[in-house]
């Protein structure tokens, strides 16, 4: 079996939307909201990453088309407008008005980048030869291990272990 590096990022497109819906769902209870958001967190940060990284290879592909650049710029920009939607998500008390309102935006951001993953899989089979976009597979699977790898399981329960309850 061959890996496809859209069927990843879809992969954890769904992963990260999954999240985001039962952060949304009233019926999760309020002590579970801020793990959800934790676990958001570190799977859009190793998202970004492997993507980034997966963008960065394909840009330095001698034949990359300039669309691949404005596909790597927009994802960027994107990845970092989660990211801060995240971070203010995290400053709000879980289950209250404010905490469900911006955590529907950060969804609607989501799942907006999610849109395009089929312009993705159009342009690299457009302008990717077969061989380069499965070394790009890799690449992101490589750089999702890297990252969980460099993520310390005692740093995170430190953190929740000293974190207030609300």
């Amino acid at each position: 079996m061959t890996l496809d590096v859209c069927a990843l990022v879809r992969r954890d497109h769904e992963d990260l939307d999954r999240a985001l819906v039962a952060m949304v769902d009233p019926l999760t209870e309020p002590t579970e909201l801020a793990n959800l958001l934790d676990v958001f967190r570190l799977a859009l940060a190793v998202h970004s990453a492997a993507e980034a990284t997966m963008l960065d290879a394909l840009q330095s592909w001698g034949g990359s088309p300039r669309t691949l650049s404005i596909l790597a710029m927009q994802t960027r920009v994107e990845h970092g407008a989660q990211r801060a939607a995240a971070e203010s998500l995290a400053l709000l008390r879980p289950a209250s008005i404010a905490w469900y309102s911006h955590a529907l935006e950060l969804r609607v951001l989501v799942l907006d980048h999610s849109s395009r993953a089929d312009h993705m899989r159009w342009t690299l089979d457009e302008h990717v030869p077969t061989a380069i976009q499965q070394g790009l597979a890799g690449q992101y699977a490589t750089q999702r291990m890297r990252v969980l790898a460099s993520t310390s399981p005692l740093a995170t329960a430190r953190r929740l272990e000293t974190r207030p309850i609300h």
